[in-house]
């Protein structure tokens, strides 16, 4: 038996209470892990501060942005073996082994099953320290094991980074020696300027409206090809000055979950631009409609623009976060963790309390 100390929000707006259980060893199939980190994500602050209705069950588990160790394997495992250092996403199989999204002879586009499940949401999240993954999460879900000597504080990003390159690699030769626009300086903008540059991209543009933001990000994640440029009434020309020599950017990725985000990213649509608006905008009352006329016939068919939406994670994505994470052509991942970042798991609420100041990038929880 094993002991599992899990971490249990109470309510929205709650407290996080600890709890012990006892874990039997694994099943046929099946993989006990570790905890070793978990990095929050801002939907962890959403479901603190106004709840998600995706969770039916309080106390609630939540947290989904893991790294683990596996401590031990059930009969019949071949993929993991004890030791072995693993990361996880959050979008996750139905668990129907029939399923034609989720299932054995499945897509594996897990965000169109109409039962899909997320970690955190409907599966327990890593709140914990240890978890008994079953044998179709781990036949089938997006957990990747890492290389000896990968640091559990990198392979932690898996998810973020995971979501962020399902729309940056969904369209071919979009970020490779192109021009790309990041709307927001947040988390996922500076996800996906470090990968723009592991992917070679030309020019890398971050527009954001906070200039301290702007330049803390520019600073320790920038290079020779990222420029920085304040969100004001003058945007959209300086935007396409240094586009030059091309008139427009190849690819705009909308990670500002504002109304505002939407109406600036069309502004910057040229020909052959592709939008990925992988920010979502939500209020008090649901989710708003913001329309944009779009011109099938000479925006789309002529000038071949491109609109698309990132909404989680594939195998697809986790794949291709983990190559880059393995790899090591992410270097400076650490950066996005403060010294005051940082917590312990009897410190969650803290962790969670950081991760909604407007400062933050990546708040880290430590669980070795």
């Amino acid at each position: 038996m094993t002991t599992c100390r899990n971490y249990y929000l109470d309510r929205v707006g709650g407290e996080f209470t600890a709890v012990d259980e006892q874990l039997p060893a694994p099943g046929p199939g099946e993989i006990l892990l570790r905890t070793r980190r978990v990095s929050v994500c801002q939907s962890d602050v959403v479901i603190h501060k106004v709840g998600l209705p995706r969770i039916k069950r309080w106390p609630a588990l939540i947290l989904h942005e893991a790294s683990c160790t596996v401590e031990a394997v059930g009969d019949g495992v071949t993929k993991f073996s004890p030791g072995d250092l693993v990361g996880l996403g959050c979008d996750i199989p139905c668990g129907d082994r029939d399923c034609i999204y989720c299932g054995d002879h499945g897509t594996g586009d897990w965000t169109s099953c109409p039962k899909t499940q997320a970690t955190g949401h409907e599966y327990p999240g890593f709140a914990r320290s240890h978890a008994i993954l079953p044998k179709w999460f781990v036949d089938l879900g997006p957990i990747v094991k890492f290389p000896p000597g990968t640091d559990p504080a990198h392979a932690c990003h898996l998810e973020p980074l995971a979501c962020g390159l399902e729309g940056m690699t969904r369209v071919n030769n979009c970020i490779e020696n192109r021009v790309v626009v990041l709307i927001g300086a947040g988390s996922q903008s500076t996800y996906a300027l470090q990968c723009c540059q592991a992917m070679g991209a030309r020019r890398v543009i971050m527009v954001n409206r906070g200039a301290e933001r702007l330049n803390r990000v520019l600073r320790d994640f920038g290079d020779q090809r990222t420029v920085g440029v304040a969100w004001d009434e003058h945007v959209v020309e300086r935007v396409q000055e240094l586009c030059r020599p091309f008139n427009e950017p190849h690819f705009v990725m909308m990670n500002a979950p504002c109304r505002e985000g939407y109406e600036l990213s069309v502004k910057l649509m040229g020909y052959g631009t592709v939008l990925d608006a992988h920010a979502g905008v939500k209020g008090a009352g649901g989710k708003p409609r913001i329309a944009h006329e779009v011109d099938l016939n000479n925006q789309v068919h002529y000038q071949l623009q491109c609109y698309q939406a990132t909404h989680g994670s594939t195998m697809r994505g986790v794949a291709l976060a983990a190559k880059l994470i393995s790899e090591r052509r992410l270097p400076k991942l650490s950066l996005m963790t403060g010294a005051d970042e940082r917590f312990r798991p009897d410190q969650t609420l803290a962790a969670i309390r950081r991760a909604s100041s407007s400062d933050s990038l990546k708040v880290i929880i430590d669980w070795d």
